[in-house]
This record gives structure tokens, C-alpha cells and sequence, in this order.
């Protein structure tokens, strides 16, 4: 019994050791085994799992395109751009990691750290000024922050020789309402109202120059399309301080989620393609630098951005454009094309090289 368990075991090894050969040798005449057709089978499979993965990888490892962002002035210490809306000036706790981020932004295009001297709301456009060192920062902080009534900042003050003109900024704002209906003829209303900013009160006071209004629908007795195009001076700079104003006066700002009317704003994105809030800031007017410091320059800062596109597509549809016609014969500032200065190769070497 054993010779025959041990024969039969030895021919069970034979018969598992010819079926090996047989799988591992294929001429080229002979048909296609079982097990070539299972390698056949796998190696299909990696190609497809490969194929999986080249479909997949362009569009995990897509970059990001970065918009640029328009130079307005480029200055040797200091830079203004024109802010696109919906864009954070800097980082902060809240902002996520697929948040565009100005000042980010700005340092990879300019080559060149950048400090924030102010700060504009999230969906506001328009003049914004960054510094490129923290000196410069400080003077251009000081002068945006200038009034005639206060000369703290100035070294020396000579009493012969008068003190430079307060700063200025201009916002342009889209607000609800027709401004003649309340305010009649009187143009310029100045909000002198307190506003509370981190459980503590402080002072505010702005001031509202009607450029142009227009009724809207007259059958209608609060029509959704009236509208009046204004000019906005803050004489302090308070937290959402001109779109509070401008609420707090009954005429809110387009567009605004947050103090504005949600069913006008609505109409306004049906009706009209507006997406966004109706504030830019236009202009910054400040002291010259040499007031603070004597080796600065004695020219005062004048910066304007022109509008961006999609506020002046709605000033030109066909029922706006008489008020659009008579708020640019008010401010011929409305009227320049938007800029970008691109000349020469920003950066660290900008000096040098526009000296040479």
C-alpha cells in the first residue's frame, strides 16, 4: 500500500510539473494557452487602471489661474492697484485655503513683499495702497489718516507755512431710491453718526454728493429700478462705514447682502446683471510724504481707478443711460478707461532700472 501511495504521489509532482512547463513555453505557432490569456487578462486591467489615472491626473493637477491685478501706480516705495471685487485684501482666520488673497496675490506679481496701508471690504473695488516697506507704510498710513484739525505725525510744525489739505477718498455707489424725491434739490448730505465697532462706539461722518437719480418706473409708487448714482466721502474710517451711512439714510447700497434690501437686490441681478456690490472707491487724495518725513517726496498722492467693467455695464443699459450721461458731465473722473500700467519689469531692480 505504501509502494502505491508513493507511485501515485510521484505522478501527481510529474503531471503538476508538466502543466507548469506547458504555461511557461508558447511558441509563436502554437494557439494561446489558458494561462497566457490570464496574463492577457491582467495586463489589460493595469492598462485601463492606467488609463483611469491619466484621465484623472490632469484634472487634480490643474493649476489655478491667478488674475492679475491692475497696476494703477507703481512707485519706487509704494504701489496702488485697482482691487477687483470679491477679493480679501490679507489673510486671515476666517479666510479659506481657495480664497484669493490680494496682498498674496500682488507679492508673487510684483516679485516684491508688499504691506497693506488701508483695507477695502471683500466685494469692494477700486484704489487700494501697499507699501514695500514698513516705513513707507507707516508715513503712507499717517497721510491717508490726515486732517487739517489734528497735525499729529508732523515732526515740526511751522506756523508760517500753512498745513497741506486733508486727505481725500471717493467712492462711487449704485444706491435704491430716487434721491430728488426725499432730498428735493440739495445735493451733498453729510451722516454724522456714530457707528459701533467691536462692542464700542465710535464717531463716523460721511458724505453723500448726488451725482445723477433717476425714477424708475413713475406708475409704480416704489419701483424697483429707481436709483441714484452717488459720490461718498468718509471723513473716518469706520467698519462697513458708507454702506451703514448710506442705510441709515434709507437709500442702500445695490447689491449689499448684508444692510441692503434682498428682493431689490435680486431684481437688480435678474433685470440688470448685477452680481455684485455697487461700491468702488474712485480716488485717494493725500498729503505728500514730506510732511511726515523731509526725505520723502513733496508731490501729493493723486490715485484714480477708473470703473471696472461690469459697474459700467449696467450703467449702460437703456434705461440708465441718461443718468449715466448726466453723472459723467458732473465727474469727468468717470469717464477715463480702465488702466493698467505694465511698463517695464517690476521688482526689486525697478529704480535702477528706469534709470537706465
Amino acid at each position: 500500500m505504501r509502494v502505491v501511495k508513493l507511485q501515485s504521489a510521484a505522478a501527481i509532482l510529474v503531471l503538476v510539473s508538466s502543466v507548469g512547463l506547458c504555461c511557461s513555453f508558447h511558441p509563436a505557432s502554437s494557439s494561446p494557452s489558458p494561462c497566457r490569456n490570464n496574463n492577457k487578462l491582467s495586463n489589460t486591467v493595469d492598462e485601463n487602471a492606467i488609463n483611469e489615472n491619466e484621465k484623472k491626473g490632469p484634472s487634480q493637477t490643474l493649476k489655478r489661474i491667478r488674475p492679475r491685478i491692475p497696476v494703477v501706480q507703481y512707485h519706487d516705495d509704494w504701489v496702488c492697484v485697482n482691487k477687483p471685487a470679491g477679493m480679501t485684501v490679507h489673510r486671515t482666520a476666517n479666510t479659506s485655503r481657495r480664497q484669493l488673497v490680494l496682498a498674496t496675490l500682488l507679492k508673487r506679481q510684483l516679485a516684491r513683499k508688499v504691506f497693506p496701508v488701508h483695507r477695502l471690504d471683500h466685494r469692494t473695488s477700486g484704489a487700494i495702497l501697499f507699501a514695500f516697506n514698513s516705513k513707507t507704510c507707516g508715513l503712507l498710513h499717517k497721510s491717508l489718516t490726515f486732517v487739517t484739525t489734528c497735525s499729529s505725525g508732523i515732526e515740526e510744525v511751522d506756523e508760517d507755512q500753512p498745513l497741506p489739505e486733508e486727505s481725500n477718498k471717493s467712492y462711487i455707489a449704485l444706491v435704491r431710491g430716487d434721491w430728488k424725491r426725499k432730498f428735493e434739490s440739495t445735493e451733498i448730505v453729510t451722516v454724522d453718526k456714530p457707528l459701533r465697532v467691536k462692542n464700542e462706539t465710535k464717531d463716523a461722518k460721511t458724505e453723500f454728493r448726488l451725482l445723477a437719480s433717476s425714477p424708475g418706473d413713475e406708475s409704480e409708487r416704489y419701483s424697483p429700478a429707481a436709483c441714484s448714482l452717488i459720490l461718498c466721502t468718509p471723513k473716518t474710517g469706520r467698519t462697513h462705514q458708507i454702506r451703514r451711512h448710506a442705510h441709515s439714510m434709507g437709500f442702500p447700497i445695490i447689491g449689499d447682502s448684508q444692510h441692503g434690501d434682498s428682493k431689490i437686490n435680486r431684481w437688480w441681478r435678474r433685470n440688470r446683471s448685477l452680481d455684485r456690490l455697487f461700491l468702488h472707491c474712485l480716488s485717494l487724495d493725500l498729503p505728500p510724504l514730506s510732511t511726515f518725513d523731509d526725505t520723502k517726496h513733496k508731490e501729493r498722492i493723486e490715485c484714480i481707478a477708473p470703473m471696472p467693467s461690469e459697474l459700467i455695464h449696467v450703467l449702460e443699459h437703456e434705461d440708465m443711460r441718461n443718468l449715466w450721461k448726466i453723472a459723467k458731465g458732473k465727474d469727468p473722473r468717470l469717464t477715463l478707461e480702465f488702466t493698467d500700467e505694465r511698463g517695464g519689469a517690476f521688482g526689486r531692480n525697478y529704480r535702477s532700472s528706469k534709470q537706465n
